[in-house]
């Protein structure tokens, strides 16, 4: 079938740090963490000051701090995997070509890595989502396939999100 989008790039790190800065610190359900945690770490402190609760509030302060704390933390540890799991994955290879196509019925993804394609069918899109400088892609098995900005060599950047945006509403309703 005639690819109605193609994009190619060299695949570095910057995949994984946009891809795990998006779901550990800017995912919507990340964001209402960070912003309920910091409301609760405010009124306690504030508590602490104005009621004299000292202990009670002080002790849940520490508490919004701590959680605020692990959360950056995991990002950084599953940072530092997923370096050392691409380290692995690609034999330490530096310069990985990445061309991932979308033919109308199927994503097709081809690395200069790997023998073998992939194809994911359209109905297992389950969400799409922009980083800084990607487009990405997640399955029903929460792989992500990857469209770096201003890389397209079939279709335009422009019509790209509309077109996955069009599939995705689409297996929505099916799925209904």
């Amino acid at each position: 079938m005639e690819p109605k989008f193609e994009n190619k790039f060299t695949r570095t790190f910057d995949v994984e740090r946009e891809l795990y800065k998006y779901m550990h610190l800017q995912s919507p359900s990340s964001i209402a963490c960070f912003v309920i945690l910091g409301i609760a770490a405010v009124i306690n402190l504030v508590m602490c000051i104005i009621a004299g609760f000292a202990y009670v509030n002080m002790a849940v302060f520490i508490m919004c701090v701590i959680v605020i704390f692990v959360m950056f933390f995991r990002y950084y540890s599953s940072l530092k995997t997923a370096e050392k799991r691409l380290r692995e994955d690609t034999r330490g290879a530096t310069d990985i070509e990445i061309t991932a196509i979308l033919d109308g019925e199927d994503l097709i993804s081809k690395s200069s890595d790997r023998d073998k394609e992939t194809v994911v069918p359209y109905a297992n899109f389950r969400k799409t989502f922009a980083t800084k400088s990607f487009y990405m892609i997640q399955t029903d098995a929460k792989l992500v396939y990857v469209f770096k900005k201003g890389c397209f060599t079939i279709g335009s950047e422009a019509d790209f999100v509309p077109y996955v945006n069009r599939i995705l509403e689409h297996n929505k309703r099916k799925s209904r």
